[in-house]
């Protein structure tokens, strides 16, 4: 072979490996948030409670997600997502570096996506658009977040598939691991659910279970850290923990084009290691408008009502207002008013976020400013 054809072989070679590496694309995406308000309390174990507070519109956040084109529809994917506090710069979740989130797996154009990880449950990815909460009412969680859709609780140890949008319909389910030998129950998890979404018209589905979540002998199962957070269903009134909770829930929304409406249903039952038990059912009615291409505001109630295994009936009633003013597509001002009316058994209000009020009644008052980068 003489120079030329040599030289001439050598240059299609390494176009042709320059091409195989084009087609094979690759990105990575640095994003975050930061949301910091002031806020008061009408009664925190008694007393009017004045706050910074880190995150009321959305915890402060910063993440990584990453994208490879393997080829023929195929991808790996991951994201790392970490959570701090704006007001003293500490990590969230328990000090992790990525408590938010940590996964990565696999996703086909045509079969679905498959990851593996620190994830949000069904009841977080299919309904979390129910919450007012998560609309525009910073805190105002259904109380305790009892049914997980306020995105506080993720699963550990976690395998999740999700199909592929087919007529508007995709389905997903999860399973959680306990990682403990001979414990095999022993805080685990299990999640499914799905979502319709077309011309307006959204619906959605899904339910959880937890396995002794938050287990003391096991804190390397699906469930730790980011169980119960303020919330005062977590133990009974004995002081017992949970030895199973399960939820189902369903969400429907509209957008009437004047106005957006929600509508959400929970069926939560808690089942404590004292063999008491308790069930708890939710249902919001939010509506949220755009006076302007700037300017939101949103209204929602709650009803809670719950059962113990002795009878005695516990109910709350809340009712979320909220505006938002968008100064421009990545920064929103934002003022919000929350009140909660314990009623029945229960004996004390208690709005997320905050103790528990000393009396029946807690009402909460929130400015704040929102970035996204």
């Amino acid at each position: 072979m003489n120079a030329p054809l040599l030289l001439r072989t050598a240059l299609l070679m390494a176009l042709g490996g320059t091409a195989a590496t084009a087609q094979a694309q690759s990105s990575v995406t640095l994003y975050g948030l930061i949301s910091v308000g002031l806020s008061y309390s009408s009664n925190a174990n008694g007393k009017p409670l004045y706050q910074m507070q880190s995150g009321p519109q959305q915890p402060s956040r910063w993440g990584l997600k990453g994208n490879e084109d393997l080829g023929g529809g195929l991808s790996a994917i991951f994201q790392l997502e970490n959570g701090f506090s704006i007001t003293n710069g500490t990590l969230g979740q328990g000090g992790r570096l990525f408590g938010r989130q940590a996964w990565m797996g696999l996703s086909d154009k045509k079969f679905g996506t498959v990851t593996m990880g620190r994830q949000y449950d069904e009841m977080t990815r299919q309904l979390y658009w129910t919450e007012s909460s998560v609309q525009f009412a910073t805190y105002g969680a259904r109380i305790g977040d009892n049914d997980n859709v306020f995105n506080a609780l993720r699963m550990q140890n976690s395998v999740r598939y999700e199909s592929p949008t087919v007529g508007g319909l995709s389905v997903a389910g999860q399973y959680a691991f306990s990682n403990q030998a001979g414990g095999f129950k022993n805080n685990r998890a299990f999640s499914a659910g799905g979502t319709y979404s077309r011309s307006g018209l959204k619906l959605s589905l899904a339910m959880s279970q937890y396995d002794h979540p938050a287990a003391t002998d096991n804190t390397s199962g699906a469930v730790s850290d980011s169980y119960g957070f303020t919330s005062p269903f977590v133990t009974s009134r004995g002081g017992a923990g949970v030895d199973k909770q399960r939820i189902f829930g369903a969400g429907a929304g509209y957008d009437f084009g004047f106005v957006q409406a929600t509508l959400a249903y929970s069926n939560v039952l808690f089942d404590y290691l004292d063999t008491s038990g308790l069930r708890l059912q939710n249902v919001e009615v939010s509506l949220t408008k755009y006076i302007t291409p700037s300017l939101e505001v949103g209204a929602a109630y709650i009803y809670t009502t719950g059962k113990y295994s002795d009878s005695t009936k516990p109910h709350y009633n809340q009712f979320n207002l909220g505006i938002d003013y968008f100064v421009s597509k990545r920064t929103d001002v934002y003022l919000v008013g929350l009140h909660q009316r314990a009623g029945g058994a229960a004996q004390h209000a208690q709005i997320f976020s905050t103790p528990a009020s000393s009396s029946n009644v807690e009402t909460q008052v929130i400015a704040g400013i929102r970035t996204k980068f």
